[in-house]
């Protein structure tokens, strides 16, 4: 649910006669025109940012997916299964075709589903070799569990949302992203859904690299954003403070829920502030939405002194305000039962009678529902658009949702002219106390540029530690492959300058997928925890380290080690896993892993990818020959 209220000039307005004084309504028109060019400017910049965005990007926004490079938007790809969420993804899959439905509009909105639903595709990868894909989705559920297809076979189950915490996410990010290995061939992707929000269903396949690049990029201007109305935020309540003006409280409780909105429907919320509150999670889109409807009625209420106007324009604000104050109840007690109150119809007509009164009032001749009317048109029409591509008439992307932000900020300009006219239109007697005003919102700001300074420290080292804890896998404690590729690029470099020996040894649990079948995945977590435990004994020097790759697949490098010893290593490495034995309710099992071996003194342009891909083929060779043994590999 988008929230599609904007902001306006956070000032208490006052009524004057139709017929403006030529004085005032010249400075409106400067004003007006030095607002749309402005607007021009950002849009150009928007657009330009667009433009130049990577081939990649640009790709995942297009229509369709790309056939040989398998990115782009899925909307058209997509079936989707009303089940409960409770059924196992081979229950899914074999229910009948019949049941499953075929998506036939722009964006796929399968509705208020509080039993969960499923959505799945198919495609086809004509390389040889599997390809690594990011499913994104656009929205914003409670869980998202992901299985891939292919020949009777399911891929390990990968999970994102905001009930999901961080720290068991499969793509580490506030944005909701699936990591899909997509073997060679046909395969199908199953997607299990929850959400107490109606489930839109937004999904592209992006490139892993352009993607981390759009992240950081959407960080950046997701902190530009909350800064900005943090500013506005400290600024208007140092003029209620000192005004006592109610519009100033009424537009910093707007501020406040925007902020509580934008955070929740853009997954900022959920992944740094309330992962563990158990409560907020499943109401905080709605509830946010539901929240910033009400402030932006109650503001514009005060700010437009419809009290003054009274008649139908009065009505109708006191209908939008007790309609999104019983939703915000309702969804407090129970958000399931918001299905049937139907917000989303209500958002969009909250946007239409939002405009259509401040644009009656403003031709009545309230000059400040003029700034009023064009600090809500653009963001009330993206709005607009996004309960539209709810409702799939139109595509819902990325795009789509980021243009309200842009409407947000815009709104601040708004804001300023806005109390500069009402500066302007102050009486003489006030102008000694609106320069104490001002100089209270320069100690304000220089506070806060203190508190900002505080914060960013703050925010610095808890970067550090979280870049820590990214490199490090929770189930096994070894590293996991991000921070395992930093260190293997250095050895490389270190080994091709010293003329030193590198080790890299590939290793695979053998028929681990038949252990989860059998035993379960806890089972299955406990064989991968011994495994780590036994490579981090092998592993101990400062030269030597860990690491698992993802599933049940790992990876160990010794810096040093000629190849005869690297061979003996892997061959202790493989005799301990197999005297490993995992007690269980039926007895006790044991398993085995193969080992790929490469190891050469490293040469100017060998890379991490010619060890890896030496080792994956000799662990490929053990595997076709075997299993449970070693091989080495010989040099790329």
């Amino acid at each position: 649910m988008q929230d599609g209220i904007a902001e306006g000039a956070c000032v208490k307005s006052t009524a004057v006669k139709p017929h403006f004084p030529s004085q005032m309504h010249s400075h409106m028109q400067r004003s007006l025109a030095c607002f749309a060019t402005f607007l021009a400017l950002v849009l150009v910049a928007w657009s330009s940012a667009s433009l130049h965005a990577s081939p990649a990007d640009r790709l995942g926004q297009a229509a369709g997916v790309d056939s040989q490079t398998l990115l782009g938007n899925l909307s058209t790809e997509l079936e989707y299964l009303t089940a409960p969420s409770t059924l196992r993804f081979q229950q899914a899959a074999a229910a009948p075709s019949g049941d499953w439905r075929r998506a036939d509009k722009p964006t796929l909105n399968i509705g208020y589903q509080p039993d969960g639903a499923w959505v799945r595709f198919r495609l086809s990868n004509p390389n040889a070799e599997p390809l690594r894909r990011l499913l994104v989705v656009d929205w914003s559920f409670e869980r998202i569990d992901a299985r891939v297809l292919e020949s009777g076979r399911w891929s390990a189950m990968v999970s994102t949302g905001s009930e999901v915490a961080p720290d068991q996410r499969d793509v580490t990010s506030p944005v909701m992203a699936l990591p899909l290995t997509l073997p060679p061939g046909p395969s199908e992707v199953y997607l299990r859904l929850e959400s107490t929000q109606p489930m839109v269903v937004p999904l592209r396949l992006s490139d892993p690299a352009a993607f981390d690049v759009k992240e950081r990029n959407e960080n950046l201007r997701m902190g530009a954003f909350f800064g900005a109305m943090l500013v506005m935020l400290l600024y208007n309540a140092s003029l209620f403070v000192f005004t006592r003006d109610r519009s100033y409280l009424y537009y910093c409780g707007y501020l406040l829920a925007s902020g509580f909105y934008v955070a929740s429907e853009f997954g900022y919320g959920p992944y740094f502030l309330w992962s563990g509150w158990d409560w907020l999670v499943p109401r905080a889109n709605i509830l946010s939405a539901s929240l910033a409807f009400l402030a932006a009625g109650i503001f514009e209420r005060q700010f437009l002194d419809l009290k003054r106007e009274g008649g139908w324009i009065l009505r109708c604000s006191n209908i939008l305000v007790g309609y999104w104050a019983f939703a915000v109840l309702v969804v407090a007690i129970d958000p399931w039962f918001v299905q049937h109150i139907h917000i989303e119809h209500g958002g969009s007509i909250a946007c239409v009678l939002a405009i259509s009164i401040a644009f009656v009032v403003w031709r009545r001749g309230n000059s400040s529902a003029g700034y009023f009317l064009v600090a809500w048109v653009g963001l009330l029409g993206m709005t607009l658009l996004v309960t539209l591509s709810m409702a799939g008439l139109f595509p819902m992307n990325n795009h789509v949702r980021s243009g309200q932000l842009v409407g947000f900020v815009l709104e601040f300009l708004l804001l300023s002219i806005a109390l500069a006219e009402r500066i302007n239109r102050e009486k003489a007697a006030r102008l000694q106390a609106q320069a104490a005003l001002l100089a209270l919102q320069e100690e304000a700001n220089a506070l806060l540029e203190d508190r900002v300074a505080s914060r960013t420290q703050q925010l610095e080292q808890a970067n550090q530690e979280l870049q820590r804890l990214s490199n490090t896998d929770p189930l096994t404690g070894l590293s996991n492959r991000r921070g395992f590729e930093d260190r293997l690029n250095a050895l490389i470099l270190r080994g091709c300058t010293e003329g030193a020996h590198l080790t890299y040894l590939m290793l695979d649990i053998d028929h681990f997928k038949g252990i989860n079948d059998r035993y379960g995945h806890g089972c299955g977590d406990e064989c991968l925890a011994l495994i780590g435990q036994t490579l981090s004994n092998f592993s101990r020097r400062d030269n030597e380290f860990a690491a698992r790759l993802g599933g049940e697949e790992f990876a160990a490098v010794f810096y040093g080690m000629p190849p005869a010893r690297a061979s003996t290593i892997a061959e202790q490495i493989r005799a301990a896993v197999a005297d490993l034995e995992l007690r269980v309710s039926e007895g006790s099992i044991r398993f085995s892993v193969s080992i790929g071996v490469a190891a050469w003194v490293p040469a100017a342009g060998d890379t991490r990818l010619a060890f890896a891909t030496a080792a994956d083929e000799a662990l490929y060779q053990t595997k076709a020959t075997g299993r449970n043994r070693v091989c080495m590999a010989e040099r790329v």
